[in-house]
């Protein structure tokens, strides 16, 4: 649907997880709505910094945008004002500023949004499908704004196929049920193709992006190190960008063991601009995680030209196609044997990378926003 052809609406949008250090749900958010505004300029915005039952945020540090059709009216103000509107919402005693005709939440919440329509976005449910990967705390905030998500949400997008599955198989055909609009609609990457990331050669270091926890499977990663640096005439170094994370003590020990060796060189979280020369440098990106709603790591990697070898479960399969070497997460043999191929086929790191490339152009946020935006068309009319 071409939604300029259409009378402009007013979208309450998300923005909270912008204000802190980002990880997907946030990069998430910043991209898209950015993307919206560019791709439909006529509607009006109204970004909100402080977002249901998130005000301890700065909204200095969130996403920005300048612009006579956007509005950012949590800034400037103080979380006990902001809480206080967004409970008199809930009491029905006023609308949400900018009274928009629909709400977009990005960080697993179903707040009462007033006489608004609500649309929320599923990332993932691996608290559900896997609790052991998360804290209690973090499991009990997502499991509420799912359940809330259940009675208040009028429509639902995942952000791949496998999510949308995952949702499908703990809850049989509720959407279809209960009549809930849903869509597939893929997210992009944070980095652009084409900033000549090709151009540079790179194969000093494997490459691990994520934060330091359990569902990113490092152990078994550092496995298939070991196995790899045993065979290897190279040995290449695995370098870990990720944040500190949790449930992590043994792995944090097993790193601090390891560095000293030369094996692993740990680099904590690393900024986005930074990210690229990381990518290209890299003799390939190993991503054996357990569980991901997207795998963000894996397209960022490919529009960089950087070979991904890359787990197989859940929606990784889905991002990487073709164009990386599949593995069996819980196999460090085959991680190492992974690795040891990259290394010895001449002509392999240069295929990968052609075909990553061609792979990562169909995703982009031009796509995500246009879709998004016909997809609240769809809700608001209650089309299917």
């Amino acid at each position: 649907m071409n939604s300029r052809s259409t009378k402009p609406i007013t979208i309450g949008f998300d923005a909270s997880q912008t204000c802190e250090t980002r990880a997907g749900c946030g990069w998430y958010a910043d991209a898209l709505i950015r993307a919206m505004v560019t791709v439909d300029p006529e509607n009006h915005y109204a970004i909100y910094h402080r977002f249901g039952n998130r005000h301890a945020v700065d909204p200095k540090h969130g996403t920005q945008i300048q612009h006579p059709q956007v509005s950012m009216p949590f800034c400037g103000i103080g979380e006990k004002e902001s809480r206080e509107i967004w409970d008199q919402v809930a009491a029905e005693k006023r609308a949400l500023p900018g009274q928009p005709d629909i709400v977009q939440s990005n960080s697993f919440q179903a707040p009462l949004v007033g006489k608004a329509r609500l649309v929320v976005v599923v990332h993932d449910v691996s608290f559900w499908a896997n609790p052991e990967f998360a804290t209690e705390g973090n499991r009990l905030v997502c499991q509420r704004g799912i359940l809330d998500s259940l009675t208040r949400a009028d429509g639902f997008i995942f952000v791949s196929h496998a999510s949308h599955m995952e949702f499908e198989r703990l809850l049989p055909c509720w959407l279809e049920r209960n009549r809930k609009h849903h869509a597939v609609i893929h997210e992009a990457g944070r980095l652009q193709p084409d900033a000549g990331f090709t151009k540079v050669p790179g194969n000093d270091h494997w490459l691990a992006v994520g934060s330091i926890e359990p569902r990113k499977n490092y152990e078994t990663l550092l496995d298939a190190l070991e196995i790899y640096w045993s065979r290897s005439t190279r040995r290449i170094p695995l370098h870990l960008a990720g944040g500190k994370g949790w449930c992590n003590e043994n792995l944090l020990a097993r790193l601090a063991r390891l560095e000293p060796l030369g094996m692993v060189k740990s680099l904590g979280y690393v900024p986005d601009e930074e990210l690229p020369a990381l990518y290209q440098s890299a003799q390939a990106l190993v991503f054996p995680s357990w569980y991901e709603g997207f795998g963000l790591p894996v397209l960022e990697a490919m529009q960089c030209g950087c070979p991904v070898i890359s787990s197989t479960r859940t929606s990784m399969a889905e991002i990487g196609g073709d164009a990386v070497i599949g593995i069996d997460p819980a196999d460090p043999e085959a991680i190492a044997q992974a690795m040891l191929r990259m290394e010895s086929e001449s002509g392999l790191r240069d295929e990968l990378i052609a075909a990553g490339l061609a792979q990562a152009a169909k995703f982009t946020w031009e796509k995500a926003a246009t879709a998004t935006l016909g997809f609240y068309r769809s809700v608001l009319s209650g089309a299917p």
